[in-house]
């Protein structure tokens, strides 16, 4: 009886492993049958060819006193008004070592702020689109790409503040070119370059623009950039923007428009004082050659500190505070150098204090609350000497 019981339980132990089996190879025939009915996902795709999209939306109310000044607020250029200032778009393949690329797309009133010279559309700015060649401690990048200088960006979403600096709009936005980075260390790039100059797709002369950079993390709190431009510009203190200023009775104004070598001296130095609280401080110097009714070289300078205290991952606290000296008042006059003859105010310092804070109440969005308060010494703010700004904003980052 005993033996029999037990040649009884073997055979059902055996049979439930049998059924078992069976039932796990159809279950994997059937996921496999799904997997193939269904196809890879796009998402799938993309990670497999090692491709990164990514972007962001940006959208305002932004309200102020008095009208602003175009030559001071580059960006937000309107009293009162709502806006999507920016749907940026990213699509890259960066290989550390061989060929790879970025297109970057920008949309939005912020485009046509942005945009080149030469570039055909206002609303829709391809604000980056290169190929990159990586081979061990070197990477050469052909195209049009952001510029070395300044210690805030063209992505809004990647910015502490809603408005933009005064010495942000005093800087190149873009360059058309090439630029050799060497990494000397996991630290420290040298970099090169030769470019059409500021903000140019087209070049408006025949001279070409030199670039230099450094940077440098000298410890993992603190880092260092510095940046030098020199080449042949319009004088137009703002390129990316004002080209297409008519000339009564001029049929090509860029043809006439006298031009000198511009150079361009900016520094970026940043470091976390605390693990909370993060300081930094850009510099910049510019002077132009040949600019209307300025004798001798126009030159401006300027510096802006940011201090950047994060709460905890959901709140946190910007404060920026800098100074702009024109001390020709080219820089800081709309009108200067927009026809032949014009003649520059005189020397104007223009200051600015902003604080901003940011409420991220889920993973990838922000909610951003400021304000600000301006200053000039002569009175560009409708016929006034100060200016106060209110700005809501939204970022949707995916």
């Amino acid at each position: 009886m005993y033996l029999r019981g037990l040649v009884l339980a073997s055979a059902m132990g055996c049979g439930l492993l049998i059924s078992n089996y069976v039932l796990a190879e159809e279950s994997s025939t059937n996921n496999t049958s799904n997997n193939n009915t269904n196809g890879p996902t796009f998402a799938d795709i993309l990670k497999n060819s090692e491709i990164d999209v990514k972007g962001y939306f940006d959208a305002s109310y932004i309200g102020s006193n008095k009208i602003p000044d175009p030559s001071i607020q580059v960006f937000n250029q309107d009293k009162n008004t709502f806006a999507l200032h920016q749907l940026g778009l990213f699509i890259s393949k960066m290989p550390k070592e061989g060929f790879g690329g970025l297109l970057n797309i920008t949309a939005g009133r912020d485009a046509q702020t942005i945009s080149s010279y030469g570039a055909s559309s206002q609303s829709v700015d391809i604000t980056q689109g290169f190929i990159q060649y990586a081979k061990s401690r070197y990477t050469v990048i052909g195209g049009k790409f952001g510029t070395l200088a300044g210690a805030e960006v063209i992505d809004s979403s990647a910015d502490t503040n809603i408005t933009r600096s005064i010495l942000f709009g005093k800087i190149p936005f873009t360059h058309t070119g090439i630029r050799l980075t060497t990494a000397l260390s996991d630290m420290t790039n040298i970099i090169v370059g030769i470019n059409n100059g500021w903000d140019q797709v087209t070049d408006t002369n025949t001279q070409k623009t030199v670039e230099l950079g450094f940077s440098s993390a000298f410890t993992q709190d603190t880092s260092l950039a510095i940046s030098a431009y020199s080449g042949a510009e319009n004088s137009f203190p703002n390129a990316g923007y004002t080209y297409n200023t008519a000339i009564p009775g001029v049929q090509n104004a860029t043809n006439v428009i006298p031009s000198g070598t511009r150079n361009l001296v900016d520094m970026v130095f940043s470091t976390n004082l605390t693990h909370s609280l993060t300081f930094i401080l850009n510099g910049d110097y510019v002077s132009q050659e040949n600019v209307p009714g300025v004798a001798g070289n126009a030159t401006y300078s300027g510096v802006a500190g940011y201090l950047n205290y994060q709460f905890n991952d959901i709140y946190r606290l910007s404060f920026r505070a800098e100074e702009l000296r024109d001390n020709s008042g080219w820089a800081t006059d709309p009108n200067s150098g927009a026809y032949i003859g014009a003649h520059a105010p005189g020397a104007n310092n223009v200051r600015e204090a902003t604080l901003t804070l940011g409420y991220a109440p889920v993973k990838n969005t922000e909610i951003r609350v400021e304000g600000r308060y301006d200053h000039s010494d002569l009175a560009v703010y409708s016929n006034s000497n100060n200016m106060t700004t209110f700005g809501v904003q939204g970022i949707y980052k995916f």
